[in-house]
């Protein structure tokens, strides 16, 4: 069994600068680093950081590096895929230490962690909102599904693939939730998919497999089904969250801060 935190949409932007004009995603990912620090004497033994896309908001270069730099103090391995926002040339040069990447391309990768396998599917269409798992992705799922044990197995990708019901945010969905579902139906392992995008906690099903989403490190999308919601972003609740592998998974959400105690209980 191994143990991962799962961080997502960390959205860094450039020294000086503010993402979306409010968030200053700099300041917020350094605090929350310090918080993940200080709360890992009881999540501890981590075996690995799992990111699943859009770690910087502007893909600028000092943002990967700024990213890189904080995540760094965790102390632990990186494995992340790109999201929607990521450039891929910067992406691969920043991180690609941890992970064996292709040279160009789609972004990607499998790697066996702790007895875990891991597969990083690159949803990132450059120049949308809305994610696609290519071909070459697809067929890295299948074939390492195929011809790996039977050990649990995680999939990290940042477009979850379904819906939530916030119709902005499906909008530049998965637009290929199908060929996902297809690639999974037939595998019975103990498999999970790790996703972002949606900056919010959200569960489901894909072929029988457990689908979640993590909270956003630096903001969040309230659940809003009306055609008419609001588009846009509140400044939290955010957060982060602890895989256990192995039979069943248990998957926890994590918020950032913790206010009013501890208290006796």
């Amino acid at each position: 069994m191994a143990r991962f935190l799962h961080l997502s949409d960390l959205h860094v932007v450039a020294e000086g600068t503010t993402s979306s004009g409010v968030l200053d995603t700099r300041s917020v990912l350094s605090s929350t680093i310090d918080h993940i620090i200080e709360m890992l004497p009881g999540l501890s033994p981590i075996d690995a950081v799992l990111v699943s896309g859009d770690i910087s908001d502007d893909g600028t270069q000092c943002s990967y590096e700024f990213a890189r730099v904080q995540l760094d103090r965790l102390g632990l391995p990186i494995f992340s895929v790109p999201g929607n926002h990521d450039k891929r040339s910067i992406f691969r040069e920043v991180f690609c230490d941890f992970m064996t990447l292709p040279k160009s391309g789609s972004i990607n990768w499998e790697a066996e962690i702790a007895g875990t396998q891991v597969i990083g599917l690159d949803t990132l269409v450059e120049g949308s909102g809305s994610g696609t798992v290519d071909e070459n992705g697809l067929a890295l799922l299948t074939s390492t599904l195929a011809h790996s044990n039977k050990s649990p197995t995680v999939v990290l990708m940042h477009h979850p693939p379904f819906l939530t019901g916030i119709k902005f945010m499906d909008a530049i969905g998965l637009t290929n939730i199908g060929a996902m579902t297809a690639a999974l139906a037939t595998e019975n392992r103990s498999l999970i998919v790790l996703a972002g995008h949606v900056h919010g906690v959200h569960h489901c099903q894909l072929s029988g497999h457990p689908v979640v989403t993590a909270p956003s490190i630096c903001s969040a999308f309230a659940l809003n089904r009306q055609p008419d919601a609001f588009v846009g972003f509140f400044e939290s609740p955010t957060g982060f969250a602890v895989l256990d592998t192995g039979a069943g998974y248990h998957w926890s959400a994590v918020p950032t801060s913790y206010f009013g105690g501890p208290h006796a209980f």
